[in-house]
């Protein structure tokens, strides 16, 4: 797992767990609000019915002819369901069924001196409820409150009667393991029965927000893979900008490489070229020296095609510059035979001699002609400068043999050879041991051999003087 991954689980958890505390949070706030205002939906109801009770004894006391009880509790009891019994200590006497509550004599003279009604415990939840005119009702507190009528965010509830706590809902246990308890606790609102009501809901964990947690956790995870894959592939597409910069780069240091090297080459065709054509000149008004001038004209136009072949050869590369170059077999001795044409006013100049021996008759390299034409002829005034200052006989020889399924070419002479400090750094671009050298020609035949899948090497030979050797594919067809 890289970093990165790590960096984007931790983001992720961190966002998951404060995404589901902010659920959380909001889910007991809601919770909360809806308890308070159904408790205090609750509180309201059965205060109300308190309020009923103490409004009928109110309105009994006032009756100038009231009717017996028995009379009357049929009415009550169709408005009043939780009233079980109706009756009145009168003159010292009870009147109604059954005998008179215990207690309820002193209960209506303590309710005289109080003012308001006075509640007597009866048992199973029931109570009676005595006023100071001796009218009392038998309340039963279960039926206060029908069991369709209680709010939806209650849990459980108890009411605080004389004869002590009355649970009258219980949704969930008294004491669950695990929740947020929401508590209220607030006596009824009426004189006589000032009972309190006890209102409890628990946030368990069944009700905490876990599908909408679950969703945030799962949005986040899409988000961040999404925001990570949009910056994949701004990186990618940064990348390959910076790629197309540095291949623009490449390509210009590339045609710069090509120009001077298009300088390098042309330069030797066309200063053959203009000596030829000079000589020529000179030479064109002595009847005896036709042969001469012939010979300069055909050498000023072999130049001239060379040099046209090397502009064509370019032209083509940079037309297609990944293209393979055309490779084919090649005639060494057709090369030679070229090369030595070409160079034989040099040779001739310097009294040097050159020597061509094809070992594997037959057998040709597999390259470009041109390009082959160009490291050779490379070569070869290497050899020939190397040679001018060296005491004769100045000699270059220049082999071919076919070996290994390659055929290599060994250009050797027997100059002063390279220098030691100088033989390292041979290909490098415009590192050169003469004066006024560009540095070019070997680096160019370098770069030529490795177009062609082959390879150029310069050594010293013990006897003295240099060795290079072009080792290129041999063609098919070729015997080794």
């Amino acid at each position: 797992m890289t970093s990165r991954s790590r960096r984007l689980q931790l983001v992720w958890l961190g966002l998951s767990l404060a995404g589901a505390g902010w659920l959380a949070a909001q889910t007991l706030a809601e919770r909360k609000a809806r308890f308070l205002q159904d408790t205090s939906i609750t509180h309201r109801l059965f205060s109300q019915k308190a309020v009923q009770h103490e409004a009928v004894l109110a309105t009994l006391a006032v009756l100038p002819q009231a009717p017996p009880p028995a009379a009357l509790f049929p009415g009550l009891r169709s408005a009043l369901p939780q009233l079980l019994a109706l009756g009145r200590w009168h003159d010292g006497r009870w009147h109604g069924d059954g005998a008179a509550p215990p207690g309820l004599a002193a209960a209506v003279a303590r309710a005289a001196r109080l003012q308001h009604p006075l509640a007597l415990p009866s048992g199973d939840g029931r109570y009676w409820l005595a006023h100071a005119s001796g009218w009392a009702l038998l309340i039963d507190s279960r039926r206060l409150l029908a069991a369709g009528d209680w709010p939806a965010a209650l849990g459980n509830v108890q009411l605080e009667l004389p004869q002590g706590p009355l649970m009258l809902l219980q949704r969930q246990p008294e004491a669950p393991w695990l929740g947020w308890t929401l508590a209220i606790d607030k006596p009824l609102a009426a004189p006589g029965q000032p009972f309190v009501l006890h209102s409890r809901h628990a946030l368990t964990p069944g009700e905490w927000p876990w599908a909408r947690a679950l969703l945030w956790s799962a949005l986040c995870a899409g988000l961040l893979a999404g925001g990570a894959g949009w910056q994949q592939s701004r990186a990618a597409a940064r990348r390959e900008r910076e790629r197309a910069r540095l291949a623009a780069v490449a390509r210009l240091n590339t045609l710069g490489e090509m120009a001077a090297g298009l300088a390098h080459e042309l330069n030797q065709p066309l200063t053959a070229i203009l000596a030829h054509t000079r000589a020529a000149e000179r030479l064109l008004d002595d009847p005896d020296e036709q042969d001469s001038v012939r010979q300069a004209l055909r050498t000023s136009a072999e130049q001239a095609r060379r040099a046209a072949d090397i502009i064509a050869r370019l032209r083509a590369l940079v037309a297609q510059p990944d293209a393979p170059p055309a490779t084919h077999a090649v005639d060494p001795d057709q090369l030679l035979a070229t090369l030595q044409f070409l160079l034989e006013p040099e040779l001739r100049r310097h009294a040097i001699r050159l020597d061509w021996h094809n070992a594997s008759p037959g057998c040709s390299p597999l390259g470009e002609r041109v390009a082959l034409e160009q490291i050779l002829h490379n070569l070869l005034l290497n050899a020939i400068a190397a040679l001018r200052e060296a005491p004769p006989p100045r000699r270059i020889e220049v082999g071919g043999v076919a070996e290994g399924g390659h055929y290599r070419f060994a250009v050797v002479d027997n100059g002063p050879g390279i220098a030691a400090d100088a033989l390292p750094r041979l290909f490098e671009p415009f590192y050169s041991t003469r004066p006024g050298g560009m540095g070019l020609g070997l680096s160019l035949c370098e770069t030529l051999a490795g177009s062609l899948h082959g390879r150029l090497t310069a050594a010293n030979r013990p006897e003295g003087g240099a060795s290079f050797t072009l080792t290129l594919p041999l063609a098919k067809g070729d015997p080794t």
